[in-house]
């Protein structure tokens, strides 16, 4: 089956690089990632947020714009 590599220490993930200018450049590639997996997640929050806005107001609009004749026909059946 496949074999996969799990690396816990950082200087074992370069080639031939040990010490702390290794742990400071895993450092520095882990925190990049982490602002940038930040900025796609608010980004998707605030989608969400924009299309829940937008869809509440066409309901909401939609239900405005119906006649107050056609809502009591409607109740009366």
């Amino acid at each position: 089956g496949p074999t996969f590599l799990v690396c816990i220490d950082p200087a074992d993930n370069m080639a031939g690089a040990s010490g702390p200018e290794a742990l400071a450049a895993f450092r520095a590639r882990q925190k990049s990632r982490s602002r940038a997996l930040g900025v796609v997640l608010v980004a998707l929050a605030m989608l969400f947020f924009a299309i829940t806005i937008v869809k509440i107001k066409g309901a909401s609009d939609a239900r405005h714009h119906e006649s107050p004749a056609a809502g009591l026909s409607q109740q009366a059946r």
